[in-house]
């Protein structure tokens, strides 16, 4: 596959994982591939995970010719236990699956994502798994569910269902979107949509940037502090920017 392609397709999934979850590279041949990406927030599902903050990510991953696909990514973290001790920094998220063709245009995907903390979250050692089932339709069109069985380790299980899709503007040009529906009632105390919208532009042949809108539609939630043992801020009427560089 074109190098240009696998790094835009690398750009997207950092730009959507902003807001959900990353999609994993995929090409028809053996491929290593690594990014560095700096971002004005790390929001995963409407949330925040660093406090609204500027932070820096780095992943590396490999897919195989036969469709297997395994790596790491690595972010700061800073949620809103400060007070506590131990509180985490670093998340680390090791992640396994395969894709597979189904014709010319549709393809699946399974796979499963670790999540661990190099401290505790509000006061608990949090590492948890999730596992994915996705469906795609070529290059710009996505469909993905997704359950963890113990989120957070705060015995509660929650799904998660999300659409992305995008399309290329001119040649150095992209405009991708998502929406997201998060059944996190157990964890947060609601269930609620979130969405995003934005462009990306390829500068160079291994550098973007990336401009985004992200929005969450809340009913219930309330920034109180004690009415729940987990309380990550949840961001409405954002705007994004990150700048990724990739082999």
């Amino acid at each position: 596959m074109d190098s240009d392609k696998i790094f835009r397709k690398g750009v997207f999934a950092i730009s959507i994982g902003i807001f959900g979850v990353s999609s994993v590279l995929t090409c028809a041949q053996a491929e290593w591939h690594g990014e560095l990406t700096f971002l004005s927030d790390y929001l995963h599902r409407g949330y925040s995970k660093n406090r609204g903050t500027p932070l820096a990510q780095a992943h590396i991953d490999y897919q195989d010719a036969m469709g297997w696909f395994g790596g790491v990514g690595v972010s700061q973290v800073s949620f809103d236990d400060r007070r506590y001790k131990n509180h985490a920094d670093v998340e680390i998220k090791p992640y396994l699956g395969w894709s597979l063709p189904l014709n010319r245009d549709w393809r699946t995907e399974f796979s499963v994502t670790g999540y661990l903390f190099d401290g505790k979250i509000f006061g608990k050692y949090a590492d948890y798994a999730e596992f994915y089932t996705s469906l795609h339709y070529q290059d710009w069109l996505s469909g993905t569910v997704s359950v963890a069985p113990n989120a957070y380790r705060r015995d509660a299980t929650v799904m998660n269902y999300e659409l992305k899709y995008r399309r290329d503007i001119l040649d150095n040009l992209q405009f991708s979107t998502g929406l997201g529906y998060y059944q996190a009632n157990k964890l947060l105390d609601e269930d609620y949509f979130y969405w995003n919208a934005g462009v990306s532009w390829f500068i160079t042949r291994n550098l973007a940037l990336d401009l985004r809108y992200t929005d969450v539609h809340l009913d219930n939630h309330h920034e109180d502090t004690h009415h729940h043992e987990f309380y990550p801020r949840l961001q409405d009427n954002k705007f994004l920017i990150s700048v990724t560089a990739g082999f």
